[in-house]
């Protein structure tokens, strides 16, 4: 029973939404002993700020927190406009690089990546570049956080109330509880339109989290040092946003890398899919953000 929270939650999710198949370029990696291969991650957002884009090595799993931070990178990211925007790296964050004027993204509006670093160390630069275009803002009406009992356990399910465009859509939900914001790629949660197609979105549960009052039933899991616990009165912060199908399977995929392709019955994750050419690993995307909060109520 201490292990129900890790073990209900992707069933939950899953009988909700179907896996899809990646239709990006996919890249096969040696788990343990491959060489080291530059990683690519960031974003552009329709958020008034110095957009950011991360560049690691690889370790021998895709694991961003643990791969060695690339500094002294050419980066630059160029509007189908035309406009250039140029990226410096921060002083506190290595491997971070900023744009250095502030970037608004526009949906429907393209983008493109350029990066350039002499990876391998052999004097001449390696150039590493995506695209992306800014899928359209699908706005939230409103979110609600209620507790709900489930098998002799109490969870708080997020809520959701949207308009669901016309169209195959598939969407990222990103969470903050108070002060606190989840931006781990593990704490995610991704949605499809499959059932819900040109619906209404009426209380559609986007995320389960067990409520902080019953912690002590956790205590003896594997995992209780990292889950997240909501408690009465907390204030949610929820980011809606409508991404690329190719951003869906990264994030999908990378999620998976954790426990393998299958939790019980697979072995390490082996392709991920990427948008990076020049032998990069990694995502570059974009998308408009709207968000929603609410208070958590019993």
């Amino acid at each position: 029973m201490n292990r129900i929270y890790s073990s209900l939650l992707p069933f939950l999710l899953v009988s909700l939404f179907f896996s899809l198949v990646s239709c990006t370029e996919d890249i096969t990696l040696n788990t343990y002993d491959s060489d080291p291969i530059m990683v690519i991650y960031g974003t552009v957002t329709d958020q008034p700020i110095h957009q950011e884009i991360k560049l690691s090595k690889s370790t021998g799993y895709f694991d961003q927190n643990h791969n060695t931070k690339i500094s002294g990178a050419t980066v630059t990211i160029t509007t189908g406009s035309g406009a250039v925007y140029d990226l410096q790296e921060d002083a506190s964050q290595p491997g971070v690089y900023k744009t250095i004027d502030v970037l608004t993204g526009v949906p429907g509006e393209s983008y493109h990546l350029k990066v350039q670093i002499d990876f391998n160390g052999d004097g001449v630069p390696e150039t590493y570049e995506a695209d992306a275009t800014m899928p359209a803002k699908v706005a939230l009406d409103s979110l609600t956080v209620v507790n709900e009992a489930l098998v002799g356990y109490s969870f708080y399910s997020f809520n959701l109330y949207a308009q669901e465009p016309q169209g195959e859509n598939y969407y990222l939900c990103q969470y903050q509880i108070n002060d606190t914001l989840y931006s781990k790629l593990s704490q995610y949660t991704l949605l499809n339109d499959v059932t819900i197609e040109n619906q209404y979105i009426n209380g559609l549960s986007c995320n389960y989290l067990p409520d902080s009052a019953e912690r002590d039933k956790y205590k003896d899991n594997t995992d209780f040092d990292t889950m997240v616990f909501v408690a009465e009165g907390d204030k949610i912060k929820l980011s809606f946003s409508n991404i690329s199908k190719g951003y869906y399977n990264f994030v999908q995929q990378c999620q998976e890398n954790k426990d393998g392709e299958d939790p019980f019955f697979g072995g390490p994750f082996s392709n991920i899919t990427t948008n990076i050419s020049g032998g990069g690993v990694g995502y570059f995307t974009a998308f408009a953000i709207d968000e929603k909060e609410a208070i958590a109520t019993k």
